[in-house]
């Protein structure tokens, strides 16, 4: 697991995230952004590098299946960023249906919450 920091862009060789400073003139220029948060969400470098070291324990506890997986610190860099971790999870999630490829494709079916997902 290895976080690689430009000092403008903080991403994983585990997780598919990254983090980018703001450096435009502009009232938020260097905060945060984190690719599976809202992008009109503005962050600390502490909470992005908290966010891309959350994103890869996740990633690598899907890939391990409980291979030693901490939820202590998991839910200390969640609520870092003012998240539960669950809710992380999801955004994770949802960004991986995204990320996957053009061709897979999100249908919600009537008002009960079913989703179909198609590949």
């Amino acid at each position: 697991m290895a976080i690689k920091d430009a000092g403008w862009m903080i991403s994983s060789d585990v997780a598919h995230e990254v983090a980018f400073r703001i450096d435009v003139p502009e009232p938020e220029r260097g905060r945060w952004v984190l690719s599976y948060l809202p992008t009109a969400r503005r962050i600390t470098r502490e909470q992005a590098l908290a966010g891309i070291a959350l994103a890869e324990m996740i990633v690598l506890e899907f890939e391990r299946l409980g291979a030693g997986f901490d939820d202590e610190v998991a839910a200390l860099h969640a609520e870092l960023l003012g998240l539960t971790l669950t809710e992380v999870v999801c955004l994770l999630v949802l960004r991986g249906l995204v990320v996957e490829g053009e061709e897979s494709s999100v249908t919600w079916r009537g008002g009960h919450g079913r989703r179909e997902v198609s590949r």
